[in-house]
Formats: structure tokens, sequence, C-alpha cells
């Protein structure tokens, strides 16, 4: 590619053109004659070159999804005579790009959020091109979905996969090219720059997003990201809807994991610690001494950390050798390591070194109960009992929310670490056991949401914990 030598060039230029020497007044200033061609016409056709080759990965998603309700179920009436639900049809538009070719199937990257629920789905590859897509598999988690389609009758099926970069030698300040369909607009394509790197802004568990403010438009959900080489960095995920100039991207480094884990696995197969653990703030280290690590807030019950002698109040600095920066890196590296994998963590405890060797489990799936004092993962809550000195100095009963995964149905309810859950549907909870007794009869019944009565910061609040 051209491009990265002509930015050079056309950089060098401008500083080699700019003197500090001061004209003689006498002397007429010479106006350059205007060329409309050089530098900037060559990096121009390059560009367009780049954008004509990566645009026929890129293809339009058509979902459609037939949504269930009821309008008086929010009233929740106690005499009122069951009815049978609604029904409408929910369509949804998003973009793709195709990353694999494999046995006369084309496999298509794109968003969860595009595809999710759906009943149909149709691809577009051209004008004259659409066929059928099934899913492969979705992961939530990231909001990133693999989905299916016969290459049969597509013109140059297997030159149309898209070729992947390396996420991790994307740098702030490089140009970034965003294609997709902002608003059923195709293979519109913006330019601009790679604006942070690990960005994480609540809407998913697993965040490290590249922002860009490339523009990014409801539409683009599921496009490629591209660098000036035609190579993929990101699929292009959300948008600030108060911000102009702010999109995120998730890295294509993590979307070729979850990619591969779908396509082995049908989903995604992650490692699990078994902690609830948070970053070290300054007061944080002011009282602890230790200004670098990872804090374990909560061990869970029966876990790969409970199981190895991890403890509450261990501080993690290392896994196997590598200084972890943040709970992300520690996050991420455990994510994508195999389960059964044994692995060493350095912790310090009692202010002394130590290494814990740990056999990484594999996370539960959804639903799943993961100790005593964990909730149900996909409400995102890690939950405890009160004790009986907190019970008898604040002279409540209820369970404490411990912590709030970023993107669950807990935390787009507006649940804080902290929180302490004392009704559910104005029923007393005194366990984390009740807690989860009334979550599951009002499922059962068909409730899509629960009231909850909260003390928080010492006063009482209501809030509506959604439940699907």
């Amino acid at each position: 590619m051209k491009i990265f030598a002509l930015v050079s060039i056309l950089t060098l230029s401008i500083l080699l053109g700019c003197r500090a020497e001061t004209p003689v007044a006498s002397t007429p200033v010479q106006k350059p004659a205007i060329n409309g061609g050089g530098i900037l016409e060559e990096f121009q056709n390059e560009l367009s070159r780049v954008i004509d080759k990566v645009s026929p990965s890129v293809v339009t998603i058509f979902a459609r999804q037939e949504v269930k309700f009821n309008p008086f179920e929010q009233f929740d009436l106690p005499f009122m005579i069951p009815m049978e639900p609604f029904k409408r049809e929910k369509r949804s538009l998003g973009s793709g790009v195709i990353t694999k070719y494999k046995k006369g199937k084309l496999y298509i990257l794109t968003n969860n959020h595009v595809v999710e629920n759906a009943t149909t789905i149709t691809v577009r590859f051209d004008k004259h091109t659409e066929k059928p897509a099934k899913v492969v598999g979705t992961d939530p988690k990231t909001d990133l979905a693999v989905i299916e389609v016969d290459a049969k009758g597509i013109d140059d099926a297997e030159s149309r996969v898209a070729r992947l970069g390396d996420s991790d030698r994307v740098r702030v300040g490089q140009l970034a090219i965003a294609i997709g369909n902002p608003y059923g607009l195709e293979r519109t394509v913006t330019v601009g720059v790679v604006s942070a790197l690990k960005r994480s802004i609540g809407i998913t568990q697993y965040e490290s997003y590249i922002q860009t403010d490339a523009a990014i438009n409801p539409g683009n959900s599921g496009g490629p990201l591209i660098n000036i080489y035609g190579e993929v960095i990101g699929i292009n995920t959300a948008i600030v809807a108060s911000g102009q100039g702010l999109g995120f991207a998730i890295p294509i480094n993590l979307a070729k994991w979850v990619m591969e884990q779908i396509l082995e696995h049908g989903r995604v197969v992650r490692g699990w610690l078994g902690v609830v653990i948070q970053e070290i703030t300054p007061d944080i280290a002011e009282a602890i001494g230790v200004r670098e690590g990872i804090l374990v807030a909560q061990v869970l019950k029966n876990s790969p950390a409970d199981k190895a002698g991890l403890k509450v109040g261990d501080i993690i600095v290392a896994l196997n050798g590598k200084k972890l920066d943040s709970v992300r890196d520690l996050q991420f590296t455990v994510m994508k390591t195999k389960p059964g994998t044994v692995v060493e963590l350095t912790v310090i405890r009692d202010g002394k070194k130590k290494t814990i060797k740990v056999k990484i489990g594999e996370l539960p799936e959804k639903g799943k109960k993961l100790g005593g004092d964990v909730g149900e993962e996909d409400l995102g809550l890690n939950l405890r009992d009160l004790t009986p000195q907190e019970k008898a100095r604040l002279g409540i009963e209820g369970v404490v929310v411990v912590g709030v995964v970023p993107g669950s149905l807990a935390n787009r309810s507006g649940l804080k670490p902290g929180d302490i859950i004392m009704r559910v549907n104005y029923r007393e909870v005194k366990n984390v056991r009740e807690f989860y007794s009334v979550i599951e009869n009002l499922r059962e019944v068909g409730k899509a949401k629960a009231l909850l009565l909260v003390r928080r910061n010492g006063s009482n609040v209501y809030v509506v914990l959604r439940l699907r």
C-alpha cells in the first residue's frame, strides 16, 4: 500500500515548506499556482482503491422478529382475565462483513443486537443478490454474532472474504475508515482517525473498544472499521447518541477469537476464575499501602479461585509472570484461557508476595447457579446475605449487591454495588435464596419486571428490575 508513504511524504513536504525567515517588505509575495494533482491526488486515488477492494466484503442484513406483548401487563391487576398476547413484527437493519469461506458457505461477522431473536434473516450482497441466512452462534457478552449463507449463485464468493488485521497494532491517530449501511444507505464510507483505545462504555460485559470519529450511524452496526491497508481492525457496534464524532468498534482480535469459538463449539467457551475484582483507587491505595494490582472483593463459593485458596483482600499483581495493569487485563486473559489450564497467580497477602496455582474453570452458562453467594448470571448480579452484625446495625433484612455486570439487566435497571435489596414486589427477602426464588416465580408467571425496595446511601428508593 502506498498510503502510509504518501501521508509521510505529504507531512514532510509541509514541514520543509515552513520557513522561519521574514520576507523583505519590498518584495511581493508570490502566490503558488494551484496544483490539482500531486501527492494529494495520489493519496485520494489510493484511498479509493482500498475502499473498492473492501466494499464487496460488506453486506446489508435484514432481520425480522415476531414480538408478543400484553399492553395491560404493566398494571399488574390481580383480578384481570388472562389475555392472549398481541403479536407484531419487529424489523432491524444492520451491516456485516464476510470473514470466512468454507465448503461452499460464507460466514459473516455482525453484531448480536442486529440478529438477536430473529425469526428470518436476509443478507443483501448487491442490488441483484439476496440470500437467506441462519445464525451459527451469538455472544451477547461482546455483542457479536456469526451468520452463515450458502455461497451458491454469489459472484466471486471466495474473493469477497475480507482481510483481517491485528488490532493490537492499532495506534491512536491512525486513519480509520468505516463502511456500512446507515439508514439503509448501502456501503456508505466515512473516514476519520482512531481517537482512543481500550474504551469501556458499559453496554456489554467484555469491553475494550476502539474509539473513532469516523461517522457511525444506525445501520452501521456490524460493519467493518478498516485501516489504510484495507484490513479490518474492528466491528462497528455503538455510538453515543448525545455526542457527535463518538463511535466505537469491537477490536478485530477479540471478534476473531469469538468467531473461532462459535465456529468450533457453536458457542463461546470462556475461562473462569470465580472472583469479584476491582481496581485499586487512590483512596484504597492509601488505606492498604499498595498502589498496583487488582483487589479481590469476593471469592465465589466452589469456584476455581475458592478451591485454589484465593481470599478476599488478596491483591493480584501478575498471571504466569506477566504484570496485570487493570481489571480488564485479568478479565480478558482469563476469558481466553482454555478451561482446565493451570495458571500461576502472583498475589500480595498481608504485605507479602506469594504464588497461587489455579486450575481455570469454564464460565457457567447463562442462568446456571455459580455458588452459595451468587445469583443468576443473566441478571448480572453478584449478591450476598447481610451479616448478623449488619442486620443489627441497620435494623433491616435483605441482600447486598456486591457487583453489577456492565450491560446486564441489573446494570440497565440502575442497580449499583452497595445497594441493599429489602423487598421484591412488596415481599420481604431475607437472603439470596429467597430473592431468586421470588424472581423465578415472577418469571414463571410471565412477568417482565420486578419492583425492588432498595436501601441506598441510608435512604429507601424503588428500582424497577428488568427480568428479560
